[in-house]
């Protein structure tokens, strides 16, 4: 199991809070990273890096040099202090497997070349998880041993593709509208209170978004936030926006639960078959997206992750710790630092947005070409035949 593994993917001794330093049980009652109350489901783990107490669903395992101890052992450690880790090494995109090569940031402008393979016959699903544990090979995890902590699931697992809210055509687009959220007004007076819309970039969020390409293995990924009317980037890979409209996001149904979603194949989802990030030069096949859950449980964005190429199974654990970090970060940033400055015109890059489509008459039917949505310069990545979702 330990063969070709990196010397850096295992914890060392120095690396390890000794047990007397850990915080005591008694001393948290919820999460240190998601701030969920602690329950008879939900029960304590301490982090062997910081000796935090936390959640298992914030938790990963690592291999881990214990004193006493003649072989390696198995250790948990929380998603804070694997972003931490990542961040300290030299190159944190480069995992075995992946094609960090071919990941481009936000905001620089490119092409997508895709190359179709059809060998498998595919059915949508979309799919909605409850927390489960998992651990992930592309967060160099040791693979789960233990019956039910794996979340992995096929088509074969899954029933037919059922969307249990009401979907409404009745603006004329080829695809429905954006659900509307019974708590809007709230959410997004709870979502402004964080300051931090239109804000630069920042290093936790650029490496949350990392760590989901290489978990998922997509070439496209970012921590969003679904304001009004549009979906506003944080952090991403392989995307050339800053923002898109709430109008054609996915992530816009995504939010309506706190449970995260997964679409195997786009082409086969009557919300998002007509979509066009599906249907222009973007070719979005796969997605899958954990929603931003504040504690007073208000969904104010995602994590989430797009393919051009469809899916037959799908990971989620690792992409809801990852929702859970940023939710953490989030909240870090607003009670424990000022908050970072909005861009003004001098500093803000040119805008590359996409305004939402203006409402057709009524009772027309309104056939969009890809353009007029500007979804051709969605994606930044390069050759899909060169990337993870291969």
């Amino acid at each position: 199991m330990l063969k070709g593994r990196q010397n850096n993917d295992i914890l060392t001794v120095d690396q390890i809070v000794n047990e007397d330093d850990w915080v005591p049980n008694s001393e948290r009652f919820r999460c240190h990273v998601c701030t969920r109350n602690f329950n008879t489901i939900r029960r304590r783990h301490h982090c062997r890096m910081c000796g935090e107490v936390v959640c298992g669903n914030c938790t990963l395992k690592k291999l881990a040099q214990i004193p006493q101890r003649p072989t390696l052992q198995e250790v948990r450690v929380c998603m804070s202090c694997i972003l931490n880790h990542a961040n300290k090494q030299a190159n944190p995109m480069h995992h075995q497997g992946a094609a960090p090569a071919q990941i481009q940031r936000g905001g620089q402008r490119g092409s997508i070349q895709s190359t179709r393979t059809d060998t498998h016959s595919h059915t949508g699903e979309t799919i909605r998880y409850s927390n489960r544990e998992s651990n992930m090979d592309r967060l160099d995890s040791p693979p789960e041993n233990s019956v039910g902590e794996r979340a992995h699931f096929t088509r074969s697992d899954q029933g037919d593709n059922v969307v249990d809210y009401p979907l409404d055509y009745s603006w004329g687009y080829a695809w429905p509208k954006p659900p509307v959220l019974p708590d809007e007004v709230d959410r997004l007076a709870v979502l402004r209170s964080f300051d931090v819309l239109d804000t630069p970039t920042e290093d936790v969020f650029d490496i949350i978004c990392d760590l989901a390409s290489n978990a998922l293995k997509c070439p496209i990924s970012a921590v969003s936030l679904i304001d009004e009317d549009r979906q506003w980037f944080k952090a991403s890979v392989g995307l050339a926006q800053t923002e898109i409209p709430r109008n054609v996001s996915f992530c816009a149904h995504t939010i309506i639960s706190k449970e995260p979603m997964v679409v195997l194949d786009t082409l086969q989802d009557k919300r998002f078959m007509k979509n066009p990030l599906v249907t222009g030069g973007a070719g979005i096949r796969f997605y899958a997206g954990s929603p931003i859950c504040t504690p007073s449980g208000h969904v104010i964005g995602t994590v989430f992750v797009f393919d051009n190429q469809p899916r037959t199974s799908c990971d989620l654990a690792t992409l809801e710790k990852l929702s859970n970090v940023a939710m953490k970060n989030l909240e870090d940033r607003k009670n424990g630092t000022a908050p970072l400055p909005p861009l003004n015109k001098q500093q803000q890059p040119p805008s590359t947005s996409t305004p939402a489509p203006p409402p057709p008459p009524p009772g027309a039917i309104v056939s969009v070409a890809p353009s007029d949505l500007n979804t051709q310069d969605l994606v930044v990545q390069g050759p899909a035949g060169n990337g993870p979702g291969d």
